[in-house]
């Protein structure tokens, strides 16, 4: 092969300067980012990510992790969604400096890290103050997340976000930010904001046996998404919570005071647990367990793949 992927994507940008280039690094969170960017920006630009020889773009999207360094681009904006290791967030910078605009996810960036920033032009988005773009929150339940995206001006907002968890509207602000650099009209940011909907298994509410909500986060692969799920779980009122996941290393930080119980898949360990935790060895008897347990007034979420339990998706 003439050229590796990166190589052709260097030679495709140099020759069409006029394209936006907005580069997406993280230890987490990428993948929404990503998509956040695709359904607000793209209500104004053609947004691809990546190169798509089928598809002339304003604006080209690309994975930081996917597509290793990148020594000839220079992007317009790099996005730093988090940064869980000193090493990371050196490689990051380095290429943010180079940029012409960086956000920076003000909740999931260390403080500590910002003696790598160089680049003045740099943007902070996160759950509120002090961070440049940032969310108040008028209510959050089933319904998904009201509230107003607040930017620098001090312009606000007001949306209403079928998603669910705090951690999620970072990138739905960002988006936003990102717009708001590209100068789409406020219409449009709002319109691509409230067409933004959960992926399945991230965060994902659904209907469950015995007519219980599910909070599907089955297919989320970072080492942090039991926390943000269970930050989820506390933030919705109900009578019953239940949290089922196969991570038995987070339970000394479940707040037992605001769960029924924890349903553990998974051999039990030799030190006691809580009394509310339980545990299965097999699927099915956690499954069987689950259809005796549940009814109207259960909130469950689930951080492992059980379909059994899921009757339909809410959205």
């Amino acid at each position: 092969m003439l050229f590796d992927a990166k190589s052709k994507i260097e030679r495709y940008l140099r020759k069409n300067p006029q394209i936006k280039t907005i580069v997406v690094a993280g230890s987490y969170g990428r993948k929404s980012a990503i998509r956040c960017i695709g359904m607000i920006v793209g209500q104004a630009f053609t947004v691809t990510m990546g190169v798509n020889a089928s598809v002339d773009p304003d604006v080209v999207v690309l994975d930081y992790n996917s597509m290793a360094n990148f020594p000839d681009i220079d992007p317009d904006i790099v996005v730093i969604t988090s940064c869980e290791t000193e090493n990371e967030a050196k490689e990051y910078f380095d290429l943010a400096n180079r940029a012409r605009h960086i956000l920076v996810n003000y909740n999931d960036v260390p403080q500590e890290y910002a003696k790598y920033l160089k680049n003045p032009e740099v943007i902070t988005y996160g759950d509120e103050l002090p961070a440049d773009y940032y969310f108040e929150e008028h209510d959050t339940g089933l319904d998904g997340q009201n509230g107003d995206i607040v930017t620098p001006s001090r312009e606000h907002i007001t949306v209403t976000v079928k998603l669910i968890g705090e951690h999620n509207m970072r990138p739905v602000i960002m988006a936003c930010a990102v717009a708001k650099l590209f100068q789409v009209d406020r219409e449009r940011v709002m319109a691509g904001i409230e067409a933004i909907r959960p992926v399945h298994g991230r965060m994902s509410p659904a209907r469950g046996l015995h007519n219980s909500v599910i909070l599907d986060d089955s297919a989320s692969t970072s080492s942090t998404s039991l926390k943000y799920g269970m930050q989820a779980l506390y933030s919705i009122q109900a009578p019953d919570r239940i949290l089922v996941t196969d991570d038995i290393r987070k339970l000394d930080k479940i707040d037992y005071d605001l769960v029924s119980e924890v349903i553990i898949l998974g051999q039990k360990p030799t030190k006691a647990a809580n009394k509310k935790v339980v545990f299965f060895d097999e699927e099915i008897d956690l499954f069987n367990h689950l259809g005796s347990r549940l009814d109207e007034n259960c909130l469950v979420l689930l951080e492992i793949p059980l379909p059994e339990i899921i009757e339909s998706y809410l959205w």
